[in-house]
């Protein structure tokens, strides 16, 4: 037995050489040799991406490496995973941005905020949709209801209750016409009009 039972949850699998466990409703991590790395302190339950899990204490959160050690402070209101080197994070109702090592890169000025794809990230700031870089440069501004992140260089946005893409210099290259879209993989995206589902590529053929 690499692990006694001894806990009240553990997780299916291992991520990044890490497991979640659950004891006495608290969370944490243990290595694939059975050692915990992470005691089980956290409220939450923590996910590692990019090497950095969220967590929580006391309704605020930080981050925590695969050593368990704190490497952002618990200061924030809410923090999503790393991606591509940056987090969304959330102080005093506004969102902005931290690297890895806890800096701030883009304050805390949006009324929202998505996480970082391809070196760009959506935001809102008076009602209005821009995509900025990680640098917190306006490079793209939308206008439209709703805006995703880009993948493979087309991002979804939404106009009158109706789906279609971009593409990074904002010129619509598939029109709003689909009731749901995901994101581009390989080319191909998942795409749903009048009740059915199909699959469009680039060009929205």
């Amino acid at each position: 037995v690499i692990v006694p039972c001894i806990y009240d949850e553990v997780a299916d699998k291992f991520s990044e050489g890490l497991a979640l466990l659950k004891q006495n409703g608290k969370c944490g991590y243990i290595n694939t040799k059975g050692e915990v790395v992470v005691p089980c302190i956290y409220d939450d339950e923590l996910r590692f991406f990019e090497g950095l899990a969220t967590i929580e204490q006391n309704g605020k959160c930080g981050f925590i490496n695969t050593k368990g050690e704190v490497v952002v402070p618990c200061i924030y209101d809410l923090a999503w995973p790393f991606s591509e080197g940056f987090a969304m994070v959330i102080q005093n109702r506004k969102c902005g941005y931290i690297n890895t090592k806890g800096e701030v890169v883009v304050p805390c000025v949006y009324d929202f905020a998505s996480s970082f794809s391809e070196g760009l990230a959506p935001v809102i700031q008076n009602r209005n949709w821009n995509f900025i870089n990680t640098k917190g440069e306006i490079v793209l501004s939308c206008n439209y209801d709703w805006v995703n992140g880009f993948s493979e260089g087309f991002a979804a946005v939404k106009q009158n209750g109706k789906w279609g893409y971009i593409n990074t210099t904002g010129e619509l290259v598939v029109p709003c016409i689909y009731d749901f879209v995901g994101f581009f993989i390989r080319g191909i995206a998942r795409v749903k009009q009048n009740g059915k589902l199909g699959y469009i590529n680039t060009k929205g053929e």
